[in-house]
């Protein structure tokens, strides 16, 4: 991280490689403690979190999600010490710890990527039987598209916006991507969510990666997208070989790296190693 100050007042930090503007300060708790953290708020509403020590924390990539992500929160809340100054104060304490850390422009533990809550609207979204995991990811992926990148995406009679309802979407996605029921590799998953727009006029392509998934995934997620990540019992995957929603990732100063995904088993923020992910679905 590299942050730049400019007549008394921070302007701008650079984060993985990209410089975000910076539009205010506020400070935070975490629920049922006393420390105070800083919550560094960026022009497009994505927002940095720093502890005491002045250690980044959370990065939210999404875009206008610092004001409804703390609202509903079960971690972070807004703080004040309702005294003329002492935020003030706090805050350049917080910021002076926060600038003598080591200068980089790559996070490292630090949890990166889109607000967990916005995945509560699909927990119901579980695989029914037999192989159609990637068909479920896909209508994660797709579905937070519609509601909250692209609202159009979806027609209306297939899927409304907000909609916790993914029955229709399911049975149209499984028609293009799993019509037999079988398991799927990365190109018939992309070329299946692919088919599905032709179907609705749609010029989108799904795009998938055969090796690995952390280069294409952090990069998604770093732009505030979620991608769909295949994992393999022949890695360690726990789930056997399965398809998960990616949208968030940690790497450790030791360099141990995991994701938060949505497992469609009914788990919205799983945490799993990244070691499991083998090949990639996401949309541009």
């Amino acid at each position: 991280m590299i942050l730049k100050k400019a007549s008394g007042k921070w302007q701008e930090v650079l984060l993985n490689g990209k410089t975000e503007r910076i539009s205010e300060f506020r400070l935070l708790k975490r629920k049922h403690e006393n420390g105070h953290y800083l919550a560094v708020i960026f022009e497009n509403e994505s927002y940095l979190i720093v502890d005491p020590q002045g250690k980044p924390v959370e990065f939210i990539t999404a875009v206008n999600a610092y004001s409804t992500s703390i609202a509903t929160s079960n971690t972070w809340q807004e703080a004040s010490i309702n005294a003329e100054g002492i935020d003030d104060e706090l805050i350049d304490k917080l910021l002076a710890k926060w600038a003598q850390q080591a200068p980089t422009t790559h996070l490292v533990g630090c949890w990166v990527g889109l607000p967990e809550q916005r995945f509560l609207t699909y927990k119901k979204w579980r695989t029914t039987s037999g192989y159609l995991c990637g068909t479920y990811a896909a209508a994660v992926l797709l579905a937070y598209y519609q509601d909250y990148c692209m609202p159009n995406l979806i027609p209306s009679d297939i899927r409304r916006k907000d909609s916790r309802d993914a029955k229709e979407l399911i049975q149209k996605l499984r028609k293009t991507i799993q019509p037999l029921g079988l398991p799927t590799v990365p190109i018939q998953v992309s070329t299946g969510i692919s088919a599905f727009f032709r179907t609705q006029q749609q010029p989108i392509y799904a795009r998938s990666t055969v090796v690995g998934s952390w280069q294409r995934a952090t990069k998604r997620i770093r732009e505030g997208k979620p991608v769909m990540i295949g994992i393999l019992r022949l890695l360690g995957s726990t789930y056997g070989n399965h398809w998960v929603t990616a949208y968030a990732y940690y790497e450790s100063a030791s360099g141990e790296r995991y994701y938060k995904v949505h497992d469609n088993w009914g788990n919205t923020n799983k945490v799993i190693p990244a070691s499991w992910g083998n090949g990639t679905v996401s949309l541009p």
